[in-house]
């Protein structure tokens, strides 16, 4: 049992009550309001945590700004109680002025009616001061449903009172606190590692009495415009690099970012939000231009480790109307403004599946049973306006893209995963390439395969020669868009198509390994040539690396992949073609 002392009111102290001592609750409220000089009373559901906040007695947030500007903060003026322990958080709240709720909008309706017989207990020791609770929570409008939660049991006087003394109060969470790294959970179990992000907009005209006076307040007038904006900004742009994301199998936001694929997907939908915001709202251009960069920055941070796991997490929730991709594309729609990137996202999150995801897996289950036009209806709660009916008719396009975006992604990944195998194991770059690309693509040729013998170590040793696995790639393109002999004058088309997948190929693999000749990619790659006619040089090469795991074996891989994913759209195509 902790000390009573703590709780009772300290009127050189100020306190805050936290209900949900999460990752947002010690780490983002928390941190606020201790650096502000106010005692924290943490309230959670997890006896677990609650122990260890108890035991502890201090915890760290990580302030991760950038790369190289990174604070840590040790805070340790708090207590922590379980939500059992009704007498000690009884008298918390009789204590202060203040409560904060960063729970999960699915706790909104337990919390609320625990802290309404609570603000009632407190009533008859201080009838005349007033509460305010602030929401802290990613949750569009989050103050009428926690009212009417909180509200729901009260009599006529009561809910007077609630009337005239308890502010709900709405903010802006737009601090990331993703899992730590596992390194700093092992120096502290407590520890919150996030962006820094150090301001709390809250809604100016909810309180009730006088507002706390905090330096990292910013009192909002329109919370509606405010809250639309950080929502369709960047929870939204976080949704689409999760979910465009995973279908090449990334796994941080960062390198969502770092692919050009996905970027030019989440830039695109910033742009189209941004024009729709500008419309509804009145923000000006130059305004939106900075917030937008602002959305970007605060994203591209690698120190903060934030995943694709956390940000795609509960399709369910996200695909909702009011949520942060739907609701985007509609006022986008509502304002004449195609949210073309906004729609591949939102078939993409259909499309999302993980074993581990409760909702990921019911949405899977719904497309299964239903059918992915009902579940989209469904799920997106889209009517039959004539708009709405086409923008759920072109999500169902952009899902089935999205699944077969993923399954190319799989193919190209079997494919580096076969080229490194067949190289590590068994050598000859040229027939490893040919051998790892065709099977994955169902066109291999025995004979061609056995043709390619000679494709090794350049052609037949011969170091000054194209590097084998380019030449085992074009075969690969040969097999898929040939000449064919029977029609040795034509095929013109399927011959300069060959001619532009080739020229493709040749661009990638300079820009991964600076040329197309063996000797080059060797001085590249081993700092060194070799005359490979020699054993005692094969030897050598061997020596320096030449089938270890950045070998050889790393370089078959990723021309097998490269061969793959650079076929992908010309397949695609054709494939369109013969269908039509």
């Amino acid at each position: 049992m902790l000390c009573w002392k703590a709780c009772y009111r300290n009127m050189e102290k100020r306190n805050i009550l936290i209900w949900g001592a999460g990752r947002i609750g010690r780490g983002f409220i928390g941190d606020l309001f201790s650096e502000s000089g106010f005692h924290l009373v943490f309230v959670d559901q997890s006896d677990k945590l609650v122990e260890l906040l108890s035991k502890n007695g201090q915890y760290t947030v990580v302030r991760a700004l950038s790369d190289t500007v990174i604070r840590r903060i040790q805070i340790s003026d708090y207590d922590a109680f379980h939500v059992s322990q009704a007498a000690e958080i009884e008298k918390a709240v009789e204590n202060t002025d203040l409560i904060a709720v960063a729970v999960f909008p699915q706790s909104f309706e337990s919390t609320a009616v625990d802290l309404a017989n609570l603000i009632l207990k407190r009533r008859a020791v201080r009838p005349n001061e007033p509460i305010n609770i602030i929401l802290c929570t990613n949750l569009i409008h989050a103050g009428p449903i926690f009212k009417e939660y909180l509200w729901k049991r009260l009599s006529a006087d009561e809910k007077k009172y609630f009337e005239e003394n308890v502010g709900v109060v709405e903010s802006l969470v737009i601090r990331i606190a993703p899992v730590p790294p596992a390194c700093e959970v092992e120096i502290d179990p407590l520890v919150v590692w996030t962006n820094g992000y150090s301001e709390l907009p809250v809604e100016a005209n909810a309180f009730q009495g006088q507002a706390p006076s905090l330096p990292t307040f910013r009192m909002v007038s329109d919370m509606r415009s405010e809250e639309k904006r950080k929502i369709y900004t960047y929870n939204m742009c976080h949704a689409v690099l999760a979910y465009r994301g995973d279908l090449y199998g990334h796994q941080l936001l960062v390198d969502c970012l770092a692919d050009p694929a996905v970027r030019v997907e989440a830039e695109g939908a910033l742009g189209e939000i941004s024009q729709a915001l500008q419309a509804e709202y009145g923000f000006s251009k130059t305004e939106m231009d900075a917030w937008i960069q602002g959305v970007i920055e605060q994203t591209n941070n690698r120190t903060v480790g934030d995943s694709v796991v956390r940000s795609a997490a509960d399709p369910l929730r996200k695909l909702h109307r009011d949520d942060r991709l739907i609701g985007p594309a509609l006022l986008c729609m509502k304002h004449s403004i195609k949210p073309a990137h906004l729609i591949r996202a939102i078939g993409a999150a259909f499309s999302y599946n993980k074993e581990d995801d409760q909702n990921s897996r019911k949405l899977l289950e719904s497309i299964h049973s239903k059918g992915i036009s009902n579940t989209i209806k469904e799920v997106c709660g889209l009517g039959d306006t004539a708009e709405e009916m086409v923008m759920a008719q072109e999500i169902e396009i952009a899902y089935e893209d999205a699944l077969i975006e993923k399954k190319w992604h799989e193919m190209a990944v079997n494919a580096y995963k076969l080229g490194f195998e067949y190289e590590k194991v068994y050598h000859g770059c040229g027939q490893c390439v040919y051998a790892a690309a065709s099977e994955v693509l169902g066109c291999f040729e025995r004979e061609t395969f056995e043709a390619a013998t000679g494709l090794s170590g350049g052609i037949g040793l011969l170091t000054d020669c194209t590097c084998s696995a380019f030449t085992g790639a074009v075969l690969v393109i040969g097999n898929l868009f040939p000449r064919r002999r029977q029609n040795f004058g034509g095929d013109r088309e399927n011959k300069y198509a060959n001619f532009a997948l080739v020229q493709q190929l040749h661009d990638r693999f300079v820009e991964e390994f600076g040329s197309i000749t063996c000797a080059c990619v060797h001085q590249k790659k081993y700092g060194r040539t070799f005359n490979m006619r020699s054993k005692e040089e094969r030897d050598q090469f061997e020596a320096c690396g030449a089938h270890s795991d950045t070998g050889c074996p790393e370089l078959v891989g990723k021309v097998a992949q490269f061969t793959v994913e650079l076929l992908k759209p010309a397949l695609l195509s054709l494939k369109k073609e013969k269908t039509i």
